[in-house]
């Protein structure tokens, strides 16, 4: 967990959802400069601020710090982005994504954005089993 005290950015997951984990593994890539850090929720020993397990269960979530440390509750520096926003944050982070920022930002796609990223974490384990995606290595 050593590297989520060095990256200003980190992506929390479900490590339980075979469908989560192929999308990391997808995205993963793409962070060319490492500058994202990419951390299955369960991995962690409490939630981070703001945030709880039913939180972290329901949506993946990017945090973003402009300084401290990941999750110091009361860090007005520290923002959450939740679900489809957290990957809109991405397409700015990753270089491969940078051609979908030009649609993730336009004005009114984040409320489609958002109903898709919902039907999609509400139906992942349902994905993960008639895909046949397993969780783990």
């Amino acid at each position: 967990m050593t590297d989520t005290k060095v990256k200003k950015w980190v992506i929390y997951y479900d490590g339980e959802c075979g469908f989560c984990i192929l999308c990391v593994r997808a995205l993963k890539p793409c962070d060319f400069f490492r500058r994202v850090a990419w951390l299955p929720y369960q991995a962690l020993p409490e939630p981070p601020g703001g945030l709880t397990w039913d939180d972290l269960d329901r949506a993946a979530y990017l945090e973003v710090r402009k300084g401290g440390r990941t999750g110091r509750k009361g860090d007005s520096t520290t923002r959450l982005y939740r679900g489809f926003y957290a990957f809109r944050m991405l397409t700015l982070r990753l270089p491969p994504l940078f051609p979908l920022a030009i649609v993730a930002w336009l004005p009114g796609v984040d409320r489609l954005g958002e109903r898709a990223y919902a039907w999609v974490a509400a139906n992942r384990y349902r994905i993960s089993r008639r895909c046949r995606l397993k969780a783990g290595p």
